[in-house]
């Protein structure tokens, strides 16, 4: 007897045909891409104070603020330099109206706060330099006013080289010697003349500054050093031995209440005097420093020209 095969059964699924064409296709072009949106401009946020939501409303008085400054600008733009400062100084007095003067100080100071640092800046500056360049000189043995010579010229530091080789003095140390015409006699004349001319203050100033040691000077400008209390007393500046050997050779003059005191000394007999071109023949000497500094120097110049010991000696 044969035996028939049992037939499997069938599983497999029936499926569609596929198109291998349109799969193809659409693996090779994907699909466009919807078009993006443009962003959106960012949501102002609400100003907040302690975490409470403020709402802002523009200020109409910083607008007025502004267009009135542009304004002003503008205005001062078409002024004269005169004008400008006319107009800021009233807008600056109107600005101060109805402050006391704690505000006024105040507004002063943020009103010309550049102007002052400037200033300060080239005042430290200035003051620096002439520190630097005073402190670079070599110290000095003797600082000398020669007044109403005919000769300025030949008035140079070579007429005190004797004195410092005499009085052994060292070499790092210089002299000075400066010119003036100051006549009593021909004061009012010479100042009406040539107001301008720079003698008229800046000698008094430098010798009130004990500047000078010593002046070296005729009958008139004497005459002036006593009537304007430049010239000191011998008497406060020269030692008891020097007052007592020169005596003989003192000098009186008047101050400026019309009264007569000694105010120099006459050395037209010395040597130094006689080498000098001054063009006079009365020499006189006087004293205006009245530091310790300028009475030594002058003291010690006195005792060479007169040949007197030195104080050591």
């Amino acid at each position: 007897m044969s035996k028939k095969k049992k037939k499997k059964p069938n599983n497999t699924v029936n499926k569609a045909p596929v198109n291998k064409t349109s799969v193809s296709n659409s693996a090779e072009k994907p699909a466009a891409a919807a078009p993006e949106e443009p962003p959106k401009p960012p949501v102002p946020q609400p100003r907040t104070v302690a975490g409470q939501i403020v709402e802002y409303t523009p200020d109409p008085d910083e607008k007025k603020e502004e267009d009135s400054f542009v304004e002003d600008k503008l205005e001062l733009a078409t002024m004269s330099f005169s004008e400008r400062r006319k107009a800021k100084k009233a807008k600056r007095e109107k600005e101060m109206e109805g402050m006391n003067r704690k505000e006024r100080c105040k507004y002063l100071l943020y009103y010309y706060q550049w102007p002052i640092i400037f200033t300060v800046l080239v005042g430290g500056c200035v003051i620096w330099l002439i520190l630097a360049v005073t402190r670079s000189k070599p110290p000095v043995a003797l600082s000398a006013a020669i007044l109403n010579c005919s000769d300025k010229d030949s008035m140079t530091e070579a007429i005190f080289i004797d004195y410092m080789v005499e009085a052994n003095i060292n070499t790092s140390y210089r002299t000075v010697v400066e010119c003036y015409h100051l006549d009593q006699n021909t004061l009012m004349e010479d100042f009406y003349n040539d107001p301008n001319n720079g003698d008229f203050t800046r000698f008094p100033t430098l010798a009130r500054e004990s500047y000078y040691d010593i002046i070296i000077t005729d009958r008139g400008g004497l005459d002036y050093c006593s009537n304007t209390d430049i010239a000191i007393y011998p008497d406060y500046v020269m030692p008891l031995d020097i007052q007592e050997a020169l005596k003989s050779y003192e000098v009186e003059a008047k101050d400026s209440y019309d009264q007569t005191f000694v105010y120099g000394y006459d050395i037209s007999d010395t040597d130094f005097a006689k080498s000098l071109n001054l063009g006079y023949d009365e020499v006189f000497i006087c004293f205006p420093g009245n530091t310790a500094e300028s009475q030594m120097h002058a003291e010690n110049f006195i005792r060479y020209i007169f040949k007197l010991p030195r104080a050591e000696e």
